[in-house]
């Protein structure tokens, strides 16, 4: 996607692929703390994930026991392909705008701006600083995931029956999840990518890179649709007129949850 883009302008874009392949792009204080946290994480993380996988069901259970008390469902109405679309474009929408408002809260409050000030400390955006993140931030969104994704099986199950196997329901959180992995690779680069217009319906690289300026970190928290930014007034466009952290703090301090200085 990047090649494609220099190659829309080559000669006035080719310094940005030029650049990533410099060595200090990859190898300096803030990427050598991406390194530490992508290989962290998922240290604490490995012993937790059938016990997520558990809690997710768990929470699915519990959503049908509540529909359940307001009555049983009426037969379908809708049926065949389109169930497992609904169900789909559901729990798309359920999961963006989740991530949107956990993401506006953790700048609005003091403690859960010190737990995710680890990731805006970044003075260099590579596609591993989509996994800088303090090992709290991820509990948190995992926490967020197994709601969004217990609660929309759950309904699934009830409303629209068995008429979706489990391999669907659960095949849809899969892609749901890997579409927004696959989305997050450019926008944690040095590679401006617009959308243009569309950048007043989805979130562009562009516009994910702003979101990382220090004077401009309280705009664009959406993932995928910027219609939540819009909707909450903390829209902006992709523009470069931002600056990231000159430097890289300290990962001591941030991990222990302390302030760090902002230049």
């Amino acid at each position: 996607m990047a090649v494609l883009w220099a190659g829309w302008a080559w000669d006035q874009r080719k310094p940005y692929l030029v650049g990533m392949l410099n060595r200090a792009y990859w190898w300096n204080r803030s990427t050598k703390q991406d390194y530490l946290l992508v290989f962290l994480n998922p240290a604490i993380f490995l012993l937790l994930g059938i016990p997520w996988l558990i809690l997710t069901i768990d929470i699915m259970l519990s959503t049908m026991d509540f529909w359940r008390l307001l009555g049983e469902v009426q037969e379908p109405k809708i049926t065949g392909p389109w169930v497992i679309t609904t169900y789909t474009l559901g729990l798309f929408l359920l999961d963006d705008v989740s991530r949107y408002a956990l993401h506006r809260v953790m700048h609005k409050y003091d403690f859960l701006w010190r737990i995710h000030q680890l990731h805006h400390s970044a003075s260099t955006l590579t596609p591993l600083t989509t996994l800088r993140l303090h090992p709290l931030e991820s509990l948190l969104y995992q926490i967020r995931s197994s709601l969004v994704h217990g609660i929309c099986a759950g309904s699934g199950f009830f409303f629209f029956g068995f008429q979706a196997d489990s391999w669907q329901i659960w095949g849809a959180t899969v892609w749901v999840i890997g579409f927004n992995i696959l989305g997050a690779n450019l926008r944690h680069s040095p590679i401006p990518f617009s959308y243009g217009k569309l950048e007043n319906i989805f979130i562009s690289p562009a516009q994910h890179q702003a979101h990382h300026g220090v004077r401009t970190m309280t705009k664009n928290y959406g993932s995928v649709l910027s219609i939540w930014d819009r909707l909450g007034r903390s829209w902006r466009s992709g523009q470069k007129n931002y600056a990231l952290p000159k430097k890289a703090q300290s990962l001591k301090k941030q991990l222990l949850l302390q302030e760090i200085e902002w230049k």
